[in-house]
């Protein structure tokens, strides 16, 4: 206990000591390719190779936190999947020599640890993102199996020990079930032949462990891992007391190879999109996408014969609204990719456009007024380049047909006193595709 204290205090100060690193996070200057969307495709699968020191808690040990001396180093081998940002699986091998010694006795052996991990990142579950874009700092716990082979001997003569040197000579060991006096005490081995290998011992190994990585590219990571390996058995020094189950601490510097395209980044590196849980209270809410201030302008202007002319576009062409031809596209927050439901009005605006092909069209784009005028702007830009894509590479219609005209959050809709806040920011994240006409055209029109 006194070990497990120690571990989780300095656990702590670490955790500490990175903190005011959370603060470093500016999601609003994140790329598109650092949030991570569901419909996005990132690198998920990596292989991580390691190399660490071991360090023994059994009862024939001679240390409370770290041994002095016969030092065992192991290597290690993880293959992992992450699952979204902050979760992953990791299937782990661990192989490496045993020693431990008390009195007048020591164990020695060699075991082989097959474990599947849980890894959650700490980081992304407080601060919604790796650290500073480099670090990610990380828990994990599983189960798997240990199987492994150790000799109990005297250090006087390295001869072998039997169950009656220890149940006998040291008060308070009871005899194992099963064993005879004159039995060695080994694991994995004959009991009337130490030198005769047999099948390994296996028991259950729970791991539970900490660590921090650091991304050096979209290909690499460093880091430094430390698990604690609990036993469910207290056999592995072949010391058979039953007083408290062995374990392990492993501790390894590591180097990963992220599995992918080297042009896309791995879901562990990326933020958290904010949008979900808007997404999730709009969800609740379906209506609230066309009932605002803007469908409700333009379901006037569709039942009036005359054509209204755009104010926005006087000082350049004029355009107007013209049912049938018109559209609206609506947008998600902080996003510039077109919805599957969005389609329909895109596909509707084409079949006219191939009917008649005189007619050009004006694409401006908006956004709410959350974030900074240049943000806003580019966002704006980049909506309307999504719809004008979606019309010629889609729809196969003429890219020359089309103009855009990004807003920004330049002309915020104002008309909504009957409406909450939310449904304004979603009436202004919205691409219009208007008519284009000229003036001779326009005064025809006004005539009728």
């Amino acid at each position: 206990m006194q070990f497990y204290r120690y571990s989780l205090s300095i656990l702590a100060l670490y955790l500490l000591g990175i903190a005011p690193m959370f603060a470093q996070i500016d999601f609003s200057n994140l790329t598109d390719e650092q949030v991570y969307r569901k419909e996005n495709k990132y690198n998920t699968w990596s292989v991580t190779v390691g190399y660490g020191l071991l360090f023994y808690y059994t009862d024939v040990i001679d240390y409370t936190v770290f041994p002095k001396s016969n030092l065992k180093l192991a290597p290690s081998v993880i293959v992992s999947k992450q699952m979204g940002r902050a979760w992953g699986l990791d299937a782990e091998f661990i192989t490496g020599e045993m020693y431990g010694e008390k009195n007048n006795r020591y164990f020695k052996g060699d075991f082989m640890d097959y474990s599947m991990n849980l890894r959650f990142s700490i980081n992304q579950l407080v601060a919604f993102g790796p650290l500073l874009d480099k670090w990610d700092i990380y828990g994990k716990i599983g189960l798997g199996v240990s199987a492994f082979r150790s000799r109990l001997r005297r250090l006087d003569d390295n001869s072998f020990m039997q169950v009656n040197d220890v149940h006998k000579n040291l008060g308070g060991y009871p005899k194992p079930p099963g064993w005879d006096d004159n039995d060695f005490l080994v694991v994995g081995y004959n009991k009337q032949n130490p030198n005769d290998k047999q099948s390994r011992q296996t028991e259950l190994v729970v791991p539970v462990g900490v660590g921090v990585r650091y991304r050096v590219n979209k290909s690499i990571d460093l880091g430094l891992e430390s698990t604690m390996r609990n036993l469910t058995a207290d056999n592995l020094d072949a010391n058979f007391s039953g007083a408290d189950n062995d374990t392990y601490l492993y501790t390894s510097f590591n180097l990963t190879y992220k599995i992918g395209k080297k042009n896309k980044r791995h879901a562990r590196w990326t933020y958290k999109d904010f949008n979900l849980a808007y997404e999730s209270q709009r969800a609740a809410d379906p209506l609230a996408i066309r009932l605002d201030s803007l469908k409700s302008e333009l379901d006037k202007l569709a039942g009036l014969d005359s054509i209204i002319t755009t104010k926005s576009y006087q000082k350049f062409e004029k355009v107007v609204y013209e049912e049938g031809v018109s559209a609206s596209v609506f947008f998600d927050f902080d996003k510039y990719n077109l919805k599957k439901s969005e389609h329909r009005q895109l596909a509707r605006v084409a079949r006219t456009l191939k009917r008649n092909e005189s007619i050009n069209m004006v694409i401006s784009g908006y956004c709410d007024d959350r974030g900074s005028f240049s943000y806003n702007l580019k966002l704006s830009e980049r909506r309307c380049n999504a719809v004008l894509d979606a019309m010629v590479n889609d729809f196969g219609i003429d890219a020359r047909r089309f103009r855009i005209d990004p807003k920004g959050k330049s002309e915020l809709l104002s008309d909504t006193q009957n409406k909450n806040i939310k449904g304004l920011h979603m009436a202004n994240r919205r691409v219009d595709l208007l008519m284009i006409v000229n003036d001779e055209q326009t005064r025809e029109n006004e005539d009728k």
